[in-house]
């Protein structure tokens, strides 16, 4: 693919922001990514570029693209800004206030600390996203959530489930793998689905200080079956039993709250 871009760059994108790219991007990207994708993430990533050296912009928003999906029921979601602890959980609550449900999450930061994150999300029933200024409300959301300090109304938005009434007091089931993947610790979780508890669970995440690099969402019959891959803040697998069993408790604690 190098060498494709290379012959042929994408529109006003030069060679050093595609060396960047591919000189700075996880490996597990490069698993996933075909070469439409990546084109796409290069653009995304480099309206970011312009963005943060036009001195007349502010610099701490992010950049939000999409493409829909309707023959497979999603639209596909990136996201470009500055990587940041929490960044996903903020996006989590953005879309959920939004009323948009996140199917999965990969987040990628590359050797500069940009920050490319791909969601697929649908509406509530199940289908590509056609009213589009729901995202642009989750952009204007999230924009607010990460100002320095942070806009009351964005704040208020993103934890405003926390004041809805529970119908029934959650069952929490979590199990942890270490065989599945070399370089992850996935965290498997499954309870009553509501309003907010993706954002619930990653937050809690975020401040046990705990990366995560995929989110697969996964809701049947109101029940929500979760998985997420997960390192510590130096890229390894978790695996010291005390401070999963700590996780653990504040991950169930977070959901039951």
């Amino acid at each position: 693919m190098h060498s494709s871009l290379q012959r042929h760059p994408p529109f006003k994108i030069g060679q050093e922001e595609i060396n960047a790219h591919f000189d700075g991007m996880p490996v597990r990207y490069w698993e996933r990514v075909d070469e439409e994708e990546l084109t796409w993430g290069l653009e995304v990533v480099h309206k970011f570029l312009v963005q943060i050296n036009d001195p007349a912009s502010q610099t701490n928003l992010p950049v939000l693209d999409w493409r829909h999906c309707p023959e497979r029921g999603f639209t596909t979601v990136l996201l470009c800004t500055w990587d940041r602890q929490g960044l996903l959980a903020k996006a989590a609550a953005a879309f959920s206030a939004t009323k948009v449900n996140i199917l999965s999450a990969d987040a990628y930061t590359r050797k500069d600390h940009i920050v490319l994150d791909v969601f697929r999300v649908c509406n509530t029933e199940h289908g590509s996203i056609t009213d589009t200024e729901r995202l642009r409300q989750m952009l204007f959301l999230l924009e607010g959530a990460l100002f320095e300090p942070p806009r009351f109304a964005s704040m208020w938005a993103l934890s405003a489930h926390k004041y809805h009434p529970r119908k029934t007091l959650p069952v929490v089931n979590i199990s942890w793998d270490h065989e599945r993947s070399a370089e992850h610790t996935i965290l498997a979780v499954e309870t009553n689905d509501r309003i907010g508890l993706l954002y619930d669970i990653l937050q809690t995440l975020a401040d046990a200080g705990i990366n995560v690099a995929q989110a697969i969402i996964d809701t049947d019959d109101d029940i929500a079956t979760d998985t997420f891959y997960l390192t510590d803040t130096q890229g390894g697998k978790i695996t010291d039993p005390a401070r999963l069993g700590s996780i653990k408790d504040l991950l169930t604690a977070a959901i039951k709250d």
